[in-house]
């Protein structure tokens, strides 16, 4: 399994917005300005994302982006699966397995569905606010930097 550039600057960029407070709204060239993404590829993160729940939006005077669930309730597996869909490093262990002619008699079935659950377990136990937290803790400044 490959994780594209979408799935690693969705990633930076919801880094980004959590590490504001849980009230500030951003607009996409702030977080451009941030990150080095350029806007019209975050455009289609935020629209991937958003459609997850895990952005929200707001037109108008103050409006902007911002988080859709408190960072300790965003994970990286959520984040990951809003912009690269299935973490399953095969179509086998996907919903749709099952349509597989091959499903009840493959050898290697087994190993696939243990890599997916290993690979979604440990994504899955990671937060947007303990990366914020260990980035502090290691005593970095204030002004982290996103550039990939």
């Amino acid at each position: 399994m490959r994780i594209s550039t979408r799935g690693v600057y969705a990633l930076e960029a919801m880094l980004a917005l959590g590490s504001l407070g849980t009230d500030e709204r951003v607009s996409i060239r702030q977080i451009s300005e941030q990150t080095g993404l350029s806007d019209s590829y975050l455009e289609q993160i935020f629209a991937l994302l958003k459609k997850a729940g895990l952005l929200t939006s707001t037109r108008g005077n103050r409006g902007g982006y911002f988080l859709g669930r408190p960072p300790a309730q965003i994970t990286v597996g959520d984040i990951v699966r809003a912009a690269e869909g299935s973490l399953s490093p095969v179509a086998c262990t996907n919903d749709d397995a099952l349509s597989c002619e091959r499903y009840n008699n493959c050898l290697s079935r087994p190993v696939w569905s243990v890599m997916e659950k290993e690979i979604s377990g440990f994504v899955d136990q990671i937060n947007l606010a303990d990366l914020n937290a260990d980035f502090k803790a290691e005593g970095k400044d204030n002004n982290p930097e996103f550039f990939i």
